[in-house]
């Protein structure tokens, strides 16, 4: 089967992309291996940034602060169907995220404060944090804070996102293999099949890792960035947030659906490294106990799990700050988002060092598809987790 595109990975990156390029009259399928959004996409808090969190870390690289400015706005329109991909499917949870100071850590606001009306002032922030009413805070943060600030940063669900773009080209998303891939030359053989794709996306995550060593790249172009992201279940109000400590978002609180937790932030990199889950358990309840005092936590469940951010590599191994895309064969390129909020920059990198290639796309069969399966959705980690009784 011949064909203009072929895409791995189907999570929000590749299907994007997938997308992208069908809709400019590219001949392009898309592979998933396991579920569609498996990993990342569906373990993600759906957090589209817009940068105020990174200004109060004194991230510096301003570029990708400018980039990640324009991203809510962007999202807004194709949440409303305005442009293209039209995500008018896809559940907005919130419209917006708080940012709190708990109580105690002042010194450490004020520190860490300081260099938002810069960046602010520079123009590298969607819209700079904006002091809440005491009487309009959210419940949740009721006695525990000292200020509550507002981003204008929505949240998604990133199921009904990966069900939204996959439902727009279905009928080019297949499941695959991913053993039994093999590249040869100009042909991708899979299970028998053999495909000619005149050029090939990588978009699979973690699965780049494993791609990658097929068309036999040299040197390590990934890093993988564990988490112990930590879920609570029972009778809690909703939540969209960050508690900054120091300049660092201790906790991410968001709250996915009904009596659900999702809790990431600096806890959740420093549960990877504990190997004893009753003691990460421990661990998690009391800093949320610590950043909330007076909620009502009794009855809650808890589960953690273990998830990876598959990354382009940096040379001090520290987080990349904006997307990654580069050709690392003939045909053949790579891509990492870094941020959910980055698909679609990372959609339209790809599709134009692809399309700088390709020029226009060729004259193929556009009916001439694989006889295999279409991939699930992926389902969330909450309906995966094992539960325990929060101590």
């Amino acid at each position: 089967m011949q064909l203009d595109v072929l895409i791995f990975g189907g999570g929000a990156a590749g299907l994007w992309c997938l997308d992208r390029f069908r809709r400019a009259g590219y001949h392009a399928i898309l592979l998933e291996a396991k579920a569609l959004g498996r990993g990342q996409t569906i373990q993600a808090q759906g957090i589209i940034h817009g940068g105020g969190k990174y200004g109060l870390r004194g991230v510096r690289d301003f570029s990708a602060l400018r980039t990640t400015s324009a991203m809510p706005e962007r999202w807004r329109r194709h949440l409303a169907g305005e442009i293209e991909p039209n995500l008018s499917g896809a559940r907005l949870l919130s419209d917006r995220c708080h940012l709190w100071l708990p109580r105690g850590s002042s010194i450490a606001w004020a520190q860490s404060w300081g260099f938002v009306p810069l960046i602010a002032k520079a123009g590298l922030l969607a819209t700079r944090p904006q002091k809440v009413r005491r009487a309009d805070w959210p419940q949740a943060l009721s006695g525990a804070a000292l200020a509550v600030y507002a981003l204008a940063e929505p949240v998604i669900s990133t199921g009904s996102l990966l069900q939204a773009l996959a439902a727009r080209q279905q009928k080019f998303i297949f499941s695959y293999d991913a053993p039994a891939v093999r590249f040869a030359g100009a042909e991708v053989r899979i299970a028998g099949g053999v495909i000619e794709p005149r050029a090939v996306v990588l978009a699979a995550g973690e699965g780049n890792g494993g791609l990658l060593t097929h068309i036999d790249v040299n040197g390590d172009v990934m890093q993988r960035r564990p988490l112990g992201m930590v879920l609570l279940r029972g009778n809690l109000p909703p939540l969209f947030g960050h508690c900054v400590v120091g300049g660092k978002t201790q906790l991410t609180i968001t709250a996915p659906a009904d009596g659900i937790w999702q809790v990431g932030g600096e806890i959740a990199e420093q549960l990877a490294s504990e190997e004893n889950p009753e003691r990460a358990r421990q661990r998690a309840m009391a800093e949320i106990r610590r950043r909330l005092p007076g909620l009502e936590l009794s009855r809650i469940e808890i589960a953690i799990y273990r998830a990876v951010r598959a990354e382009a590599r940096t040379s001090n191994l520290r987080r990349p700050s904006g997307v990654h895309v580069s050709r690392v064969a003939p045909r053949t390129v790579v891509a990492w988002p870094t941020k959910l909020a980055l698909i679609p920059v990372l959609a339209d990198e790809v599709f134009d060092i692809v399309t700088m290639e390709l020029r226009q796309p060729a004259r193929y069969d556009a009916t001439a598809l694989p006889p295999w399966p279409t991939p699930p959705v992926a389902r969330y980690p909450w309906e995966e987790a094992q539960w325990f009784p929060a101590r």
